[in-house]
């Protein structure tokens, strides 16, 4: 060690000392301990003596507890977290900035060889278990049985049917469900069809007219699909590349074990709620009882065009698109879930003051996966405004789907056009699309907040040497031109635009507007990441 006066310590000369090493080491030369004040100048470090400088080298006055601080002075494999380094550093550099940098630096490359040393370790013990598990046929049975029974899990499953060929095997299936509808509404001829709504006015409800199905199913929920699989595979992919560690790759899986309540759910809303409830409550009901309900689609106008379609004919088609719709909706939660896994494996590994990872991994990772939560959500909430567009139209007195959007469009051209007005009718669709679009501005914030988490803490171990003492309490500096901010102006405008849909005439020229802003601000930011 470099003594410069006294208890002033700079970083050790001798290279290739671990953190235990490096800390021992910086303890015996008794580095920064005049930086406490202590009257005793024969005093050495102690684990409470130390926690209370650092409490006091903190910025943010939170410190380091002495439990922790203990395990640092034990002979062990315990490593130090990237935040207690900079605090660690502060305390052996007494304030110096350029001491401070080089301790911080020494302390990083230690710990990163401690950890180097811990994953051999590990290694070598992992390979005497599996020399001592081969000869035992129970325990490599056991073994053999219990991975056969994580691999049969109904996360598992779920997570390979929604991954196989990249997302392209359920949107296939998904497009073959809705030509499949299409096929069904030919044959009992309501894909093209209207009834009298009021005085003068036919109304076409037909399926071919619905603005939701055919948006979400041949573009929105595909796109969704192809997106978030692609992220988890690209996930799975990159992060077992980069580690060694066979405990590290293994990690996704038990993950995957740790969430089998939330898939057991997702499958239960799909089909519980999206099928039996939806279907049962509204359809079956509906065009059971003898009156015919408020609002009408292109199911229930069985009540008012018998002549068309039948009862049967409308049961039967409507048991059908539901059980696809269940489907669908199933895929749908299964894939937000892995974007939450995603984002749950990306903040644990980061955050790991152990990682097996280089740094930038997670930059370019954080950033990628950032942009596919922004975009799912934008799909989400364009799933929720086709949901919302629908609905409202089949309570509006427009003849058609898309003569309504025009009218309304050049009404605001025209003050003296004709503008459309609202029925007496009410329907659950919109409760659907809003409890929709409340979900996917949780799980954007949640996994937004995850993912910055993460980054924040690589930023920190990634902070320049000769910057040091200029950094915030923060521990970074500002990001500028985040895109964070600009991601979420946009999910402000079209949570806006969504809750505009139907409330005032004119509400398409804001429509079309938030469309053309979100598409354009997508690619420009493509484009510019390339």
């Amino acid at each position: 060690m470099v003594h410069i006066d006294e208890n002033f310590v700079t970083r050790p000369l001798s290279r290739g000392l671990d953190f235990k090493e490096l800390f021992q080491e910086a303890i015996s030369a008794r580095a920064g301990l005049t930086l406490v004040g202590t009257a005793d100048t024969s005093s050495e470090w102690t684990p409470s003596l130390l926690a209370d400088a650092l409490a006091e080298a903190d910025p943010k006055g939170r410190g380091v507890d002495v439990r922790t601080v203990q395990n640092w002075f034990q002979d062990n494999d315990k490593g130090i977290s990237s935040e207690n380094i900079i605090c660690l550093a502060r305390v052996f550099g007494r304030g110096d900035p350029d001491a401070i940098a080089m301790w911080r630096t020494e302390l990083r490359a230690a710990n990163k060889l401690l950890a180097s040393k811990r994953r051999v370790r590990r290694k070598s013990t992992r390979s005497t278990t599996s020399v001592e598990n081969a000869t035992d046929p129970q325990t490599s049975t056991e073994r053999a049985q219990a991975s056969q029974n994580g691999q049969n899990s109904f996360a598992r499953l779920s997570e390979r049917i929604f991954t196989s060929s990249d997302g392209f095997s359920i949107s296939i299936l998904v497009w073959a469900g809705f030509f499949m509808l299409c096929m069904a509404a030919f044959i009992v001829k309501n894909h093209d069809i209207t009834y009298p709504a009021g005085p003068g006015l036919d109304k076409q409800v037909g399926f071919l007219w619905s603005l939701s199905w055919s948006i979400e199913c041949l573009l929105l929920y595909p796109t969704s699909f192809l997106l978030i699989a692609n992220l988890v595979s690209f996930w799975k992919r990159e992060s077992q590349a980069a580690v060694q560690s066979e405990g590290e790759k293994s990690t996704w899986n038990d993950l995957m074990d740790s969430l089998r309540f939330p898939f057991w759910v997702a499958a239960s809303v799909a089909f519980v709620l999206v099928f039996v409830v939806q279907w049962g409550g509204v359809y079956l009901v509906g065009l059971t009882q003898t009156d015919a309900p408020e609002l009408i689609d292109w199911l229930l106008v069985a009540h008012v065009r018998p002549d068309i379609i039948t009862m049967s004919e409308a049961l039967f088609v409507s048991l059908l698109a539901f059980s696809y719709s269940g489907l669908v909706y199933w895929f749908y939660f299964v894939g937000l879930l892995l974007l939450f896994a995603v984002t749950e494996d990306f903040h644990r590994r980061a955050t790991s003051p152990d990682a097996d990872f280089e740094d930038n991994f997670f930059e370019r990772t954080g950033e990628k996966l950032q942009r596919c939560i922004y975009l799912s959500t934008v799909i989400g909430i364009f799933v929720a405004t086709a949901i919302q567009l629908n609905a409202i139209y089949l309570k509006s007195d427009g003849e058609t789907s898309l003569s309504w959007l025009a009218n309304d469009f050049v009404t605001i051209l025209n003050p003296d056009a004709k503008r459309w007005a609202l029925l007496e009718q009410s329907s659950v669709s919109s409760l659907t699309s809003s409890i929709l679009l409340l979900l996917h501005l949780a799980l954007f914030g949640v996994c937004t907040i995850k993912v910055r988490s993460g980054l924040r803490a690589c930023q920190t171990r990634n902070l320049p040497s000769g910057r040091f003492y200029a950094v915030t309490s923060t521990e970074r500096e500002p990001i500028k031109n985040d895109p964070l901010v600009r991601q979420i102006c946009i999910l402000g405008l079209l949570c806006f635009t969504f809750g505009s849909i139907g409330q005032f005439v004119g509400f398409t020229v804001l429509l079309f507007a938030s469309l053309f802003i979100t598409v354009a601000n997508i690619f420009w930011s493509e484009r510019g990441s390339w």
